[in-house]
């Protein structure tokens, strides 16, 4: 998971969104929320527009996973759900807000390219958890009848405190959630990846996600994309062949952190582990840079 640039919402959505919001404004005025009524109006229409320029934006990779991801078959998700926000954490009884935040389910802000891993009823689901003691943004009101444009009270959402990291909200998820081996003595070959949390955001971004599912997938990443090349790299050190070290380290930074790479959050922390900092002094090798910032 790592910061995202969504970019400005693409021309020609604003004609389709605002048509759709005013079609679930008339049913909240007329049947309240939740509802049957107003539910059918939040309903997917296949809104390629939407899809692609969020695909593209996050380089064909989920917004939370960030494993590549197919097109066709895979979801726009709502960071702030649309059928009610879940307050509560995986393991916690379910504390449910079942207003929330249906206006918003249009909003460019408020949209990501997920997988359908992650976008389902076991991992993101509704989660939306807050920090403990404080609220959600208030819900619309339907007396006097609800209008567009919406009030700035129910779209500002800067007073909400999330628990679950919002990777296009300017917050680094790579200051939340660290990737690190189980057991360093063993010999980095030997190492076995988890995520582990800095924060509480980190930590029930990690419950949402179920990011420890993905415990596989990055060491099988880190052991057949990076090992190969660190040992290169660590061969080169030993023969004293600087400039070579040098080159082979720019290039594996290059291309395993370039946007296009798949698990480049997890891939920051490993190459942070693989090659320490003292050792990246020691050698002249350049720090490598945080992916997804531009």
């Amino acid at each position: 998971m790592i910061l995202i640039v969504r970019g400005s919402e693409p021309a020609g959505r604003e004609k389709k969104r605002d048509a759709r919001t005013n079609e679930a404004i008339a049913a909240f005025n007329r049947h309240g929320a939740p509802s049957k009524e107003l539910t059918s109006c939040l309903e997917e229409r296949g809104d390629r527009l939407t899809k692609m320029a969020l695909y593209r934006a996050q380089q064909k990779k989920c917004a939370w996973c960030e494993r590549i991801t197919d097109f066709s078959s895979s979801p726009v998700d709502h960071i702030r759900p649309k059928n009610g926000a879940w307050r509560n954490l995986p393991d916690q009884p379910r504390v449910e807000d079942p207003g929330h935040y249906w206006w918003l389910t249009w909003t460019w802000s408020n949209l990501v390219f997920s997988c359908v891993r992650c976008n389902d009823a076991g991992h993101k689901a509704n989660y939306f958890p807050l920090f403990a003691h404080t609220k959600g943004i208030p819900t619309p009101t339907r007396r006097p009848p609800l209008v567009a444009p919406l009030p700035q009270t129910v779209i500002d959402t800067s007073a909400e405190s999330p628990l679950l990291i919002d990777p296009t909200a300017g917050v680094d998820p790579l200051d939340h959630i660290e990737w690190m081996p189980i057991d360093e003595r063993l010999p980095p070959r030997l190492w076995n990846w988890e995520p582990v949390e800095k924060t509480p955001q980190g930590a029930a971004t990690i419950a949402i996600l179920k990011f420890k599912e993905l415990a596989d997938d990055v060491t099988d990443h880190v052991k057949t994309r990076l090992l190969p090349s660190i040992e290169e790299i660590d061969d080169h050190l030993s023969s004293e062949r600087w400039q070579a070290a040098q080159a082979r380290w720019t290039q594996l930074v290059e291309d395993s952190l370039s946007p296009t790479s798949p698990l480049s959050g997890p891939t920051w922390h490993a190459l942070s582990r693989l090659m320490p900092t003292a050792k990246r002094a020691k050698f002249g090798l350049a720090e490598p840079p945080k992916p997804g910032r531009r």
